[in-house]
């Protein structure tokens, strides 16, 4: 038996970990609670705080399939032949300001950067900025909590006269396209700052000429800008290299440039310009890695349809969110000791687990999916929620087994009353769930099997049979009834196990499941570097419900 790999299904949790080193470059205030309750199966959408909605016209969608820019125009320059100063790119970086109404008052929940790209007041910025619950970005983060925030009630547009000044809040813009799937939106400034409208034509504001992301090549420098909230209000530049490139599933090659310059809170959204003074990416987050960080931009070439759709004023749609086909399954098997890595289905059945276990699987069948759509995970102890992730769903239309785990890193999980919930398609439908007990909790778990009065539950022991020491990390099967066992150890397989148990450090095993009386079960137990013990269990009527064994390992 293979113990936790790597197969594509068990990076449920591995993603989540990996999470836990990945941050966004916006910077959150202290007024933003976004609690993911998935619990809740159909949520409120009324606030009596919040504006009513204004009806926006219907529009023509715009194709959004990001294609190669066109050559991209002469860089301006000044009369000395050197590209446009650093005074123009300072210019047209903005700080956003989030707000929404809290106790009838606007307040300011989160910032984030912003580049204007047009005279007219356009402005190119992260998703998770301005449209946080955009389709995708939860999963593109593995960030559950986008999942169940708000949107802001007002975007504020703040511009800084010189370097030495905090930025002044001066418009209010309103969003205009956005993806989440690739973590940008466009937002339009509409109105000054007291709300009052404003022609767009008459702004004449300082702008960024957009680049070709498809011209930067590994080493060459990039230049932020933007307002990471560390060293104070006002703007920060710093500078770096193109240290590589990645792809993203579904998106395509060139979706991220990487960059060794430093990107920090609040940068999200932000400007990353070439050698030319031309936006080339979006910074958008940074990871944590050995010797130093690694931070991302978006390429602005993915940026072009969301730019198309807000010039033509017309929806945006992202071809890159899948939004599920509405027929999602997820129909419980059982709980295991574990799962094959072969096909994902159980390695020992059982109903409950006793005190002092490391790992809990459940194994689904599940129907009606489709790759692309996002699927979100949750883990309950006691009714509170211990973790959960949203990922993007890789594992076919159908299938037989699919495991899903919750775990200690090796410790014992805590006892209580566990419950898996699994939530499928664009709009996070429940789709599936299971429960089970560990240690002295009770379980609703709709698993069947024999229970105690019909058999006779299994713990033991195996030692080493010339030191009597406990033996960690030994192992326990019991084989089908009428199972060949020499045929088996030459061949085992899954399909032929009744049940399986593995010894802790003091040597203690459990069997899952009870053996029923009257009935012959073939079984052997072994150690890596220690001869098999075989043999044959069966109980009577008058046999206790529960039997203690000690087995022997020789060498």
């Amino acid at each position: 038996m293979k113990r936790i790999q790597n197969s594509p299904l068990q990076l449920l949790f591995l993603l989540l970990i990996l999470f836990s080193f990945t941050s966004f470059a916006c910077q959150l205030g202290t007024a933003l609670e976004a609690t993911p309750t998935p619990r809740s199966r159909e949520r409120d959408d009324e606030d009596e705080d919040e504006p009513e909605p204004t009806e926006e016209p219907e529009a023509t969608p715009v194709a959004a399939t990001p294609v190669a820019a066109e050559p991209a125009p002469e860089p301006e320059v000044e009369p000395s032949g050197e590209p446009a100063p650093i005074e123009r790119l300072q210019a047209a970086t903005v700080q956003i300001f989030a707000k929404q109404v809290i106790n009838g008052r606007l307040q300011t929940i989160w910032t984030g950067s912003g580049t204007i790209i047009s005279p007219n007041g356009v402005i190119l910025t992260n998703a998770h900025v301005a449209a946080p619950l955009s389709p995708g970005l939860a999963t593109l983060y593995n960030d559950p909590e986008l999942l169940f925030g708000e949107e802001p009630d007002q975007l504020v547009v703040a511009l800084s006269a010189s370097a030495d000044l905090p930025p002044t809040e001066t418009y209010v813009a309103e969003l205009a396209a956005a993806d989440g799937a690739l973590d940008l939106a466009v937002i339009e400034i509409t109105a000054d700052i007291d709300g009052n409208p404003l022609d767009p034509a008459s702004l004449d504001l300082p702008y960024v000429e957009v680049g070709d992301s498809n011209t930067i090549s590994l080493g060459d420098e990039i230049r932020i800008l933007g307002y990471p909230g560390a060293g104070g209000e006002t703007i920060t530049f710093t500078r770096g290299n193109v240290a590589g490139f990645e792809r993203q599933n579904r998106v395509g090659d060139r979706a991220w440039i990487k960059t060794d310059a430093t990107i920090s809170p609040g940068n999200s959204g932000g400007l990353g310009v070439n050698q030319a003074g031309q936006i080339i990416g979006v910074p958008s987050f940074g990871q944590e890695a050995i010797g130093g960080a690694i931070n991302r931009l978006r390429a602005i070439n993915y940026a072009l349809p969301l730019l198309e759709a807000a010039a033509a004023n017309s929806q945006y749609d992202s071809p890159y969110v899948v939004a599920g086909t509405g027929q999602e399954t997820f129909t419980h098997i059982t709980w295991a000791d574990d799962f094959s890595d072969e096909d994902g289905c159980a390695i020992g059945t059982r109903q409950s687990y006793p005190s002092n276990t490391t790992l809990a699987v459940a194994i689904f069948e599940y129907s009606g999916m489709v790759d692309g759509e996002q699927v979100l995970v949750a883990w309950w102890l006691d009714d509170e929620l211990l973790s959960s992730v949203v990922l993007e769903w890789n594992e076919g239309a159908s299938g037989d087994c699919t495991p899903l785990y919750f775990h200690n890193y090796g410790d014992p999980i805590p006892n209580g009353n566990y419950a898996v919930e699994i939530y499928a398609g664009g709009d996070l439908e429940f789709v599936g769930v299971a429960e089970t007990a560990v240690g002295s909790g009770t379980s609703n778990t709709t698993t069947t099997t024999n229970g105690p009065q019909d058999g006779v539950f299994v713990e033991g022991e195996i030692l080493d049979a010339d030191s009597g020491k406990p033996l960690s990390g030994a192992v326990i099967f019991i084989l089908q009834p009428g199972t060949d066992l020499d045929a088996w150890l030459d061949n085992p397989t899954d399909a032929e196990i009744y049940a399986f148990a593995e010894t802790d450090q003091k040597g203690y095993f459990f069997l899952p499941e009870p053996l029923a009386r009257g009935v012959e079960y073939p079984g052997v137990a072994g150690l890596t570097g220690y001869y098999n013990t075989e043999g044959f269990l069966e109980f009577s009527a008058d046999d206790p419900d529960s039997i203690y064994l000690t087995l022997e390992l020789s060498k």
